[in-house]
């Protein structure tokens, strides 16, 4: 396999309104990568782009895990994980954790199939594996906003996802929940989940991340290797105002100075 996800010539609106415009990116199967803008910059059109949810027009192509043809977007959907702060307040059905967690198996909201002992046990794995399985009976809507942020994580792991789309995932969390959130990106780096991070909050950068890519005004602005994109010109130009970027301990900070 050469490639994760290739996107070329992409043009993507939405309501009516151009959203991605000519987008150009790859990523491989060795690479972790953040994606950082201000809101409004097009970062969740670009993340339903990768998960299929949207389409290019005009041309642009999608491909996915080294094919060349086009690959049934249910296939494809059997290997990505996806979670993020809307699908939580989307999330509206009443349901235990693990029924939660298993309703992955679907790709449903709430579940209206029966669940076999095998994708039972797969679930409970999961919040095993990031130290949830005490949600397990634990009614959804009862949950802390972080405990369930990790039960959809759980939730979107459960198929033993290639790949994990991370769109602004600690939005909401205090920083406690958010250091435990973070250090679990790092597990799952090391078990060879790869994985696509959106944020416009440098420190949440982890050092499993391995590239950078900064959408501004629907365009890419700049990517490459995040030790070269992490500069304080670049974030600056890329933000909009003027920033100084720091590295201690392997994660970047940004000192905030007048806006531009």
């Amino acid at each position: 396999m050469s490639f994760l996800v290739k996107i070329k010539n992409a043009d993507v609106y939405v309501g009516g309104n151009k959203i991605l415009k000519s987008l150009n990116w790859s990523m491989s199967e060795k690479e972790n990568w953040v994606v950082i803008g201000n809101n409004g910059t097009g970062k969740t059109t670009f993340m339903k782009l990768i998960f299929g949810e949207l389409i290019p027009v005009y041309g642009g192509e999608v491909r996915w895990f080294g094919n060349k043809g086009r690959t049934p977007l249910s296939e494809v959907r059997k290997k990505i994980g996806y979670v993020s702060a809307e699908y939580q307040s989307n999330y509206d059905r009443p349901a235990l954790g693990w029924e939660v967690v298993a309703s992955g198996h679907f790709s449903s909201i709430g579940l209206h199939e029966d669940v076999t002992q095998k994708q039972k046990g797969v679930a409970f794995d999961s919040m095993s594996y990031l130290g949830i399985e005490y949600l397990s009976y634990t009614p959804y809507r009862q949950m802390s906003y972080g405990e369930a942020r990790r039960i959809l994580l759980a939730r979107a792991m459960v198929h033993r996802a290639s790949l994990m789309i991370l769109d602004e995932p600690c939005t909401g969390l205090d920083i406690p929940t958010r250091e435990t959130f973070l250090e679990t990106m790092e597990k799952m780096s090391r078990k060879g989940t790869r994985m696509i991070y959106v944020t416009h909050r440098i420190e949440e950068i982890m050092p499993c991340f391995t590239h950078v890519l900064y959408l501004k005004n629907g365009k890419v602005f700049k990517q490459g290797r995040k030790e070269a994109m992490m500069n304080s010109k670049i974030l600056s130009s890329a933000l909009g105002c003027s920033i100084t970027v720091e590295k201690n301990f392997n994660r970047y900070y940004a000192a905030i100075g007048h806006k531009k």
